[in-house]
């Protein structure tokens, strides 16, 4: 595995979710901000979506696959602020 750098160009994966729709997101290229290491592990920021932090050695798996998907899309944030899609007990839900 290599090792990131601030600065480096990276594929991560487009994301939507059913109960915190303001942290929904599009995939595609993003530039490494922030790098932290964790039991032979970096975990990564990217200055396109600013306090999530990303798995580097699964994003490096999946950087083929994810350029085909995505090209030269740039990666954002696509929140979706509608209450309905955003609950603050998301993850204490009963069913």
């Amino acid at each position: 595995m290599s090792i990131p750098a601030i600065g480096d160009k990276i594929y991560i994966r487009g994301a939507m979710y059913v109960y915190r729709g303001k942290d929904d997101r599009i995939g595609g290229i993003a530039t490494i901000s922030k790098i932290q290491e964790e039991s032979n592990n970096y975990f990564i920021e990217v200055e396109e979506i600013p306090g999530v932090r990303f798995n580097y050695k699964h994003l490096q798996e999946e950087q083929q696959e994810l350029k085909e998907q995505y090209g030269d899309q740039k990666a954002r944030p696509d929140p979706d602020d509608r209450p309905q899609f955003n609950d603050p007990n998301e993850g204490w839900r009963k069913l």
